[in-house]
């Protein structure tokens, strides 16, 4: 589907799909996905590094579920790094 016009409608409707999938087991990473993915990419940050842990355990969960393959995280936490 990659270079087709409805290419990214597919890809935005899909994702879409699976935010409201996972909504009700996950709390953070449904919504944040749903507020701060533009596209292919994700920019987001969190109050304090538990919610940050929290979300990228959520993040992970929903998009292995989905079969999205995330290749990119960056972190600029001690903590959140060694994840």
């Amino acid at each position: 589907m990659i270079g087709l016009n409805v290419s990214r409608f597919l890809s935005s409707t899909t994702i879409k799909h699976h935010i409201k999938k996972y909504r009700e087991q996950y709390s953070l990473a449904p919504q944040m996905l749903d507020i701060c993915l533009y596209g292919d990419d994700v920019i987001s940050g969190a109050e304090d590094i538990n919610n940050a842990l929290e979300m990228s355990k959520d993040v992970d969960a929903v998009t292995k579920k989905a079969c999205w393959n995330l290749r990119k995280w960056n972190k600029n936490d001690k903590i959140m790094v060694k994840l």
